[in-house]
């Protein structure tokens, strides 16, 4: 039997289909909450003091060096470790006293929650540069590529006040904060053997700007990488 058919013997149109049964399912909605990098204020800086700035790590770079034909050879060699280990800048926190946010630029990364994560600049006016004195992202909304974007507001934030370079200097162990630095266009420059008290290699990086407040800005990264 056609439809033609059965429409003719029962003289109305063949039953249609539930269309409302076929329309996509809504979207959800995006949960996640707007993070906003902003200036820091006075009343920001005591949930940064108070911020577990601990990390986790892997992997360190080692220093290894040598003397070939009277002339010393020094680099970096990125080894694994056996295991995954929890560390803490000791420079940070505790009983040490802590900067003073107003010699300096801080900047906040905020959510809905409050502060997630923070930035702090401290200038060397007699070296015309800006030194990223900590950074750091609460535990839970790292791997997110917010501390790359709070490097790259240090480096915007010394670009305006006419700064030759943003400098950082961090642990050798710290290779969380290596690959951050690496992703925001900051490049190894040195590293100081007795820095740290705990005489950990300290690693120096910096970001080259032009007096004027040119330089070139980093490029984007890559998704997925910290």
């Amino acid at each position: 039997m056609t439809w033609g058919t059965v429409a003719a013997d029962n003289a109305r149109p063949p039953p249609q289909p539930e269309f409302a049964t076929l329309r996509r399912p809504a979207r959800a909605r995006d949960s996640t909450p707007r993070i906003v990098v902003r200036p820091g204020t006075a009343s920001d800086w005591a949930a940064c003091w108070a911020m577990d700035v601990s990390y986790e790590t892997d992997h360190v770079w080692q220093l290894q060096s040598s003397v070939q034909a009277d002339v010393p050879m020094v680099g970096f060699v990125r080894v694994r470790l056996p295991r995954t280990i929890t560390l803490r800048d000791p420079l940070w926190g505790g009983s040490a006293d802590p900067p003073q946010p107003e010699q300096g630029s801080l900047i906040v990364a905020e959510a809905g929650s409050g502060v997630e994560g923070f930035a702090l600049v401290v200038p060397d006016a007699a070296r015309a540069v800006d030194t990223l004195w900590m950074l750091a992202v609460r535990h839970h909304a790292r791997r997110r590529g917010l501390g790359v974007r709070l490097a790259r507001a240090a480096i915007e934030a010394a670009r305006a006040s006419g700064r030759r370079a943003l400098c950082a200097t961090i642990q050798a162990r710290n290779y969380p904060a290596i690959r951050t630095l690496q992703a925001a266009g900051l490049v190894l420059t040195g590293y100081d053997e007795h820095y740290y008290p705990s005489n950990d290699v300290g690693l120096r990086f910096a970001h080259r700007l032009t007096a004027n407040g040119g330089g070139r800005r980093p490029k984007d990264r890559a998704p997925g990488t910290a």
